[in-house]
């Protein structure tokens, strides 16, 4: 069945007042293809909406909207170390990190309280605290809109790089419908693993595997940083909670969440899509002069010659924390998330991003993209 005229404010965590002229949603892949047997409208016409989580509506939405709601999660194999499930990609994906948490089943906790369905961790490749969902992902099951046919792509034909897959390319987006995702969790801690990967008696394998650890946490951690309070780097809260053995599985997921909600605001009480925009990735050359000009940059490494800068030290810098336009504004302690304060309108958001993005590459000729897709 299709909705006329149906309105968007629950299918987009901004929570716009936004409509869609015609609303198609669907619970498994028999209903959508009978509905594409029926289809002969035009297929530009076509927006795919999961959970909206990264979405930005800039006006009432003129075409119809397709959106998955398969939710099952399935156990489909299991080995000696490893388990793995079909998810369907309607599911709620923090419901499956609990559900994995709770049977003990090891490699999505990092990501816990990511907002949105299963099927935007593969075209986002969501990612947190160093685990991204590529790290996870088998295979991806979809359906082709134009050929009308099921196609099942491999973790290497989604093209995963940082925020970024195959599905968001011209020729696959708005014509290709994640359906249902395999992903493959772990038995055995990754302490563990770690651990019975040294060879050696008892104490042996575990005096080696702590000498390493220790030497990899001094490498990873700005001391001076975090005793300045100015940078906790991600790779210790890495650190601690998949390799030092510490932790249960559940103590991992609480210090995610705790960590997650101190820095970004409930979507039900300030309407936002977590990180608006992506952390730049610049030259090594670039970040040296960056780091010459302004010694209290934020860098991540990222590859042999490319770094991360961070978008909230950036546009801090530029001086828009907590700044507002109408009523959008940014968050002062987390300048890159852009919240709606509670009647802002999509203008104001554009609007908003707009003069940060000006002011950036003004200020430090380095170019922020948004994460999140305007419509």
């Amino acid at each position: 069945m299709i909705e006329r005229n149906f309105s968007l404010r629950a299918s987009n965590t901004f929570g716009l007042d936004v409509r869609a002229d015609r609303f198609f949603s669907f619970t498994n892949v028999e209903g959508l293809r009978l509905f594409m047997q029926e289809f002969d409208g035009d297929y530009n016409d076509i927006l795919i909406l999961g959970g909206g989580s990264n979405m930005l509506f800039s006006k009432d939405y003129e075409g119809i909207i397709i959106h998955p709601n398969i939710e099952f999660i399935t156990k489909i194999k299991e080995t000696k170390n490893d388990i793995y499930f079909e998810v369907g990609s309607g599911v709620n994906w923090d419901d499956f990190v609990k559900f994995c948490v709770k049977n003990k089943h090891y490699g999505a906790e990092n990501m816990s309280l990511i907002p949105g369905n299963v099927g935007a961790t593969a075209v986002q490749n969501a990612g947190a605290y160093g685990t991204e969902a590529k790290d996870l992902i088998v295979t991806v099951n979809t359906f082709d809109l134009y050929k009308r046919e099921e196609i099942v792509l491999t973790n290497e034909e989604c093209l995963f790089e940082y925020r970024n897959s195959i599905f968001k390319t011209d020729e696959y987006k708005n014509r290709i419908i994640i359906t249902s995702i395999v992903y493959k969790l772990s038995k055995v801690s990754k302490y563990r693993s770690k651990i019975n990967s040294f060879k050696g008696n008892y104490f042996t394998k575990r005096y080696r595997y702590w000498k390493e650890f220790f030497g990899h946490l001094r490498r990873s951690v700005n001391m001076k940083a975090i005793w300045e309070r100015k940078l906790l780097d991600y790779r210790f809260l890495k650190n601690l909670l998949e390799d030092s053995g510490l932790l249960p599985l559940s103590v991992k997921r609480k210090i995610v969440i705790r960590t997650r909600t101190s820095k970004l605001p409930d979507i039900n009480k300030l309407g936002n899509v977590g990180s608006f925009f992506k952390n730049p990735i610049i030259s090594i050359e670039k970040a040296d002069q960056l780091k010459k000009d302004y010694p209290d940059v934020v860098l991540f490494p990222y590859l042999e010659d490319k770094m991360k800068v961070s978008a909230g030290w950036l546009i801090d810098k530029c001086g828009w924390s907590g700044k507002r336009v109408g009523d959008a504004g940014t968050l002062k302690h987390l300048p890159l998330t852009i919240v709606n304060y509670g009647s802002a309108t999509s203008e104001d958001i554009i609007t908003l991003a707009v003069k940060i993005e000006d002011a950036v590459l003004s200020t430090f000729g380095v170019v922020i993209e948004k994460e999140v897709v305007v419509v």
